[in-house]
């Protein structure tokens, strides 16, 4: 459902008399189931005026509202639990029309973070210790537009993210780390191109969401791009920047997708060589074009066996990746929590994840390694020096 998943809640008081209030996605699709779950007392739909509508209902409930910004705010950050990383949502909305998603019945109108509050956000975040900050949004490519819908934007993709990347690494040069949530090839425009490649907060990674390497399935969907356009994208980046790591979303079992479909979808994976991707069947979403077309379903199975078969091949590709890095240095954020085997670890400025034993286990540290093995499972790096301790 986005960047924000299907829904949320906030609880207002505590103990027996706390009342639940549920929004987000589902809440606005499912009004009524949502008000029937056991002790929600509210729904604030993506219809409503979240601020006036919070402040309604806590008045009718005799709750004098808060004077400092409300815990459910329309733009803001998000601070992961283990304080390393956070995200920043800087766009809301989409008006694109993918046919399989239900997001432009309930949020079809496009808002964007103002500049100067993400660059405030952003400061905050690094004084509170965030060492990476991830722009996200709904459709991240339309930050500042009015419209997803490239041939309606009075400027190219991703003009405004330009700015907006610009002027973060300017105005906050403290931050190590800035990632963006996702591409898609319109977005790329040359001045964004130039921005990230200027901006040295930004990290050689990309999440490029496929969805499917058939132009036949890509037209179904209602998605802006062609096969060849996903694959100049890949082009452009990996001409860019050395050995980009690239993580992609694909939807098998797409209504109507056949096995000569599937075998372009593989064929795009064996090209762009992805670290991860984000395989899941098609599931209808009521009230979309996408779960009208009931005839044209794929089973379950062959679905299922699709994406294990892109999982599978991704496995190789990202031993692969991982491996070109052996005896070469990566810089990792650790994180809060240990390893499976009782290590420090953290992810590189190429998103994989580092095991480094023998040091010690400080969330935050940004510390310099050698990668000295690489197998199947798990990347292990040797460290060489620490290169900043958290604030």
């Amino acid at each position: 459902m986005g960047a924000e998943g299907i829904g949320g809640a906030e609880r207002v008081g505590g103990g027996e008399g706390a009342k639940l209030i549920v929004t987000g996605c589902w809440a606005t699709s499912n009004t009524a189931d949502a008000l029937a779950l056991p002790g929600v007392a509210a729904v604030i739909t993506h219809r409503d005026n979240l601020e006036s509508s919070l402040h309604q209902t806590l008045s009718e409930w005799g709750i004098p509202p808060t004077p400092t910004r409300l815990p459910l705010p329309q733009f803001g950050a998000k601070a992961s639990p283990n304080r390393q990383r956070a995200y920043l949502k800087v766009q809301d909305g989409c008006d694109a029309h993918c046919t399989y998603c239900i997001i432009p019945k309930l949020r079809s109108t496009l808002w964007s973070i103002d500049p100067e509050v993400a660059v405030a956000e952003i400061r905050e975040l690094v004084v509170s210790g965030h060492r990476e900050v991830v722009l996200t949004g709904i459709f991240l490519g339309a930050t500042g537009q009015a419209t997803a819908l490239r041939r309606r934007q009075p400027h190219p993709g991703g003009h405004y993210l330009a700015h907006l990347v610009s002027k973060i690494a300017a105005d906050v040069p403290e931050l190590p780390r800035l990632r963006l949530s996702s591409l898609e090839p319109g977005d790329l425009t040359p001045d964004l191109l130039t921005a990230l490649r200027r901006s040295p907060q930004i990290v050689p990674h990309f999440h490029l969401p496929l969805q499917s390497g058939s132009d036949a399935v890509l037209r179904r969907m209602n998605r802006q791009y062609t096969r060849d356009d996903f694959r100049e994208l890949i082009s452009e980046l990996q001409g860019s920047f050395d050995r980009p790591a690239l993580t992609t979303d694909i939807l098998t079992g797409f209504p109507g997708e056949t096995p000569a479909d599937f075998d372009e979808t593989l064929d795009i994976v064996d090209h762009a060589r992805f670290l991860h991707i984000h395989a899941f069947p098609f599931s209808p979403r009521p009230g979309t074009a996408a779960a009208r077309w009931t005839t044209d379903f794929v089973p379950g199975d062959i679905a299922n066996a699709r994406s294990k078969r892109l999982r599978d091949r991704c496995q190789a590709h990202a031993l692969e990746f991982r491996q070109s890095f052996l005896n070469q240095t990566a810089t990792v954020i650790i994180e809060a929590s240990t390893s499976a085997s009782g290590h420090p670890h953290g992810r590189c400025e190429r998103y994989f994840d580092i095991e480094l034993p023998g040091i010690p286990h400080v969330p935050g540290q940004l510390v310099r390694t050698r990668i000295a093995h690489v197998s199947p499972d798990t990347t292990v790096g040797e460290p060489l020096d620490m290169v900043a301790s958290p604030p």
